[in-house]
């Protein structure tokens, strides 16, 4: 039976470091952009503005129609430009009309706190990165605490994001990790329980429901669940989780996982930003 991790101490320790670095601080604004049709968002948003409450930070929503990418633009110059907004994040998924990249490479690199600026996610490559996603970041952590040993291990990613998979398979390839990144392709191909059942650390970062069978998991294994989604009204990951944590050594719950660690390393960016 795995050891399943408890988050709760890490947030509580984490969240008091924020508050003592947050001290050092003047005012600070995070822009939070959202596009109306886009409910899945409000869950974030009600989680990072509690966090802004505790930490006085100033957490504005803007909020936009699928009609007004050329009013998003015009809101993010602006905010580019206003000394106290140390942040902008936006909400995902954006709508098809709008050019994603045009919009992410509009927010000052300085100013990038999800760290999806090209230039930011450039720097990933060089091994000089300065600001990564939150998610990517928690999950590094959530390695951290399981204390698995990188190098020359089989990680398999099932996932392939701008924001999670792409530069998360970079910076373990970097820790000497044998990387396999899995996507729709390896699923329609029936060779997805064929890498994952040779995975040391297995990642899945999908969002459907029980998707990956516990008797995929190699004996062992450390397992992170990033997915989030719903099964028969509730809240639950990618991976059968009382099946794979018969099998793994240390596993990740939904919730009380990883989405538990990103709000905070968001705030931490920001703080980060805000140092500059």
């Amino acid at each position: 039976m795995g050891k399943v991790l408890n988050s709760q101490p890490f947030l509580e320790k984490m969240l008091n470091r924020l508050k003592r670095k947050r001290k050092s601080f003047g005012k600070i604004s995070l822009a939070s952009f959202k596009i109306s049709e886009n409910n899945s968002a409000d869950v974030y948003i009600r989680s990072q503005e509690k966090i802004a409450q505790k930490l006085n930070i100033d957490y504005k929503v803007f909020e936009f129609k699928r009609s007004q990418f050329s009013l998003a633009l015009e809101v993010l110059d602006k905010l580019n430009r206003d000394r106290f907004t140390k942040g902008i994040i936006i909400h995902k998924p954006l709508p098809k009309n709008w050019d994603e990249f045009k919009l992410f490479s509009s927010i000052l690199p300085s100013k990038d706190v999800e760290g999806l600026n090209p230039y930011n996610l450039g720097r990933i490559f060089l091994k000089k990165e300065e600001i990564l996603p939150p998610t990517v970041r928690s999950i590094l952590e959530v390695i951290k605490i399981s204390s698995i040993s990188l190098y020359g291990k089989n990680v398999t990613l099932v996932g392939f994001s701008p924001h999670i998979g792409k530069p998360l398979s970079i910076i373990l390839a970097d820790k000497f990790a044998t990387v396999i990144i899995t996507h729709i392709g390896t699923y329609q191909a029936k060779k997805l329980s064929f890498y994952i059942r040779s995975a040391d650390l297995l990642i899945s970062c999908v969002g459907k429901p029980r998707f990956i069978k516990g008797a995929w998991i190699k004996k062992g294994a450390v397992v992170i669940d990033v997915g989030i989604s719903y099964w028969k009204g509730k809240l639950c990951g990618d991976i059968e989780f009382e099946e794979a944590k018969k099998k793994a050594s240390f596993i990740t719950p939904v919730p009380r996982g990883v989405g538990s660690f990103t709000p905070l390393f968001l705030f931490d960016n920001l703080l980060k930003l805000a140092e500059r």
